[in-house]
């Protein structure tokens, strides 16, 4: 036991006091600086934290009720004077033992057990979860790290509670999580930074498992193999592919045995706008960062999301996408054959897209195709027409905004990350980018003058862009997942993109973060409504 004297038991017939002192905590080589309030109440003595944890302010200047509880006057959180507890706001604070000694106040302050600190702060952190309470995940996270744990254990933790209330598997949380910690990873001397970058990783998850019931995972244990697997997949039997994955994790069968089939389920057919194959993208440096404990949480929302997904080339308006699956020629990692530069396309819809593709893929190489598809995806993306984000008066097909175009390069970048480790997957992706590029071309202005995006000092630039994701202003996650997966899609794909390539998805970036991006669409959403239902009235 550690007692220091605090004050004369005199001074605390007249009202709190504080006592201040600071002691060194070898466990984490740490100094704490101690703002104690003490309050003498029914010949009882009480320590706690002077500091209210929602907004710092003095205890001692607090009220306390007959029953020991204390108010915070500034915004009505009540604490139990016994322990700390808070019985009406968020935070705990931290009570003290105290005991009297020839007439002084004496309060106990070892250092507590880490693993004691940190069972705390995670079950605080998960109160601010359930609330998705931002402020509060912000304190918790940081009291992890000036308490000597380790900070990522909050994104680990969320994780862990969101998994199972994702009714359909993985959302954009999971690969944004992703980038957050690659993002967090550059400001390890700047624990305000980090700090943003871990909190919004939370936060999304919080965001989408608020309030959702657990949807627990199939208890069947199925062995796996790949063809089954995939069966169960196209049949959308969510429950026999969740046993076979979670036997196989059970097994020893961990990410990289099972990366491949994955894959290959993401590219089988142009699924969810690209989602599929960006989600399973993901999951590599996910793992890399917080370790293989994850796997379950991870890659059982994963399954259950690919078989929900939707599969967009069986609508009619991909009826080539097949037959041009078919048609290519392979293999395709062959050098180029041909002496002619490949040219740009913009082609004006789906149908010119997978004409481009059938002509380019039997005498180009992989490398050059891709190339020229990122750049054409960047120049839609560019030159997209904001009218159609702000209008309200065009049909459902043509609710088109800036997030439409943002896929296609995040779709880009994972294709060419899991297709340069799988390479017999090429012919899908390159396919499906040529799919983005088609199906976006209607919704551009060729006129428009874009010269004012032009970027000309690109370390510039990011750092500018980096600082308006620390601090977007954003209140759906959704909407900021989007600004920070293309920022660091462009960031790894400017590595090694054609100068053109990068210029172009560099201004495309830039217009795009310097322009409106409407989270709400009210009158075109009652205005589509009306017209859906009247039609089944005279």
């Amino acid at each position: 036991m550690s007692w220091q004297k605090a004050i004369a038991l005199d001074e605390l017939t007249s009202g709190p006091s504080i006592f201040r002192t600071q002691f060194r905590d070898t466990s984490i080589d740490r100094v704490h600086k101690k703002q104690i309030a003490l309050f003498q109440e029914n010949g009882v003595i009480y320590a706690i934290d002077n500091r209210c944890p929602h907004e710092g302010y003095p205890l001692a200047e607090g009220t306390v009720d007959g029953d020991c509880v204390l108010t915070c006057n500034w915004h009505n959180w009540k604490f139990r004077l016994q322990d700390g507890e808070c019985i009406l706001g968020g935070d705990h604070v931290t009570a003290y033992p105290t005991k009297i000694e020839a007439g002084f106040v004496w309060i106990e302050l070892s250092a507590s057990d880490l693993q004691a600190i940190e069972r705390k702060i995670v079950a605080g952190l998960n109160v601010a979860f359930q609330e998705r309470d931002f402020g509060r995940i912000c304190r918790e996270i940081t009291r992890l790290e000036f308490n000597g744990c380790d900070p990522l254990n909050a994104v680990r933790e969320s994780i862990r509670w969101a998994s199972e209330s994702l009714e359909y598997g993985t959302t954009h949380s999971m690969p944004a999580t992703a980038d957050w910690i690659k993002l967090a990873g550059r400001y390890e001397d700047n624990w305000e930074k980090k700090l943003v970058c871990l909190s919004e990783a939370v936060d999304h998850f919080a965001w989408d498992s608020l309030r959702h019931p657990a949807y627990p995972f199939s208890a069947n244990t199925l062995e796996f193999d790949t063809h089954s697997f995939l069966q169960a997949i196209e049949s959308e039997d969510h429950a026999t592919a969740e046993g076979m994955i979670s036997q196989s994790l059970n097994s020893g069968l961990h990410w990289r045995g099972l990366e491949e089939v994955f894959t290959k389920v993401a590219l089988r057919h142009y699924n969810d706008f690209g989602h599929s194959l960006i989600y399973v993208h993901k999951v590599a440096p996910l793992l890399a960062c917080l370790g293989d404990d994850l796997e379950q949480a991870i890659l059982l929302p994963l399954t259950r999301s690919l078989c929900y997904s939707t599969r967009e080339d069986l609508i009619p308006e991909f009826k080539a996408y097949a037959p041009t699956l078919d048609q290519l020629c392979e293999p395709l990692l062959k050098p180029a054959s041909s002496n002619e530069p490949l040219s740009s396309p913009f082609p004006a819809n789906l149908e010119k897209s997978f004409e481009w593709i059938k002509e380019s893929m039997p005498v180009y190489s992989v490398n050059e195709i891709y190339d020229v598809l990122l750049e054409a995806c960047a120049k839609n993306w560019l030159y997209y027409e904001l009218e159609y984000q702000s209008s309200y008066e065009n049909p459902v097909s043509d609710n088109v905004g800036w997030l439409d175009f943002t896929h296609a390069i995040t779709f880009a970048n994972a294709v060419r990350t899991q297709c340069e480790k799988f390479p017999k997957l090429w012919k899908q992706g390159l396919l499906q980018m040529a799919c983005f590029l088609g199906r976006n071309r209607k919704y551009i202005d060729c006129d428009l003058n874009v010269e004012a995006f032009q970027v000309t000092d690109r370390d510039s630039f990011f750092t500018t862009v980096h600082e308006q994701l620390l601090d977007h202003g954003l209140r759906d996650p959704i909407f900021s997942a989007h600004l920070l997966k293309t920022t660091i899609a462009i960031e790894e794909e400017l590595t090694i993109a054609s100068e053109s390539c990068g210029e172009t998805m560099l201004s495309a970036l830039n217009r795009f973060l310097n322009s409106p991006l409407k989270q709400k669409h009210t009158r075109r959403l009652a205005r589509q409504a009306i017209a859906l239902v009247s039609r089944d009235f005279a």
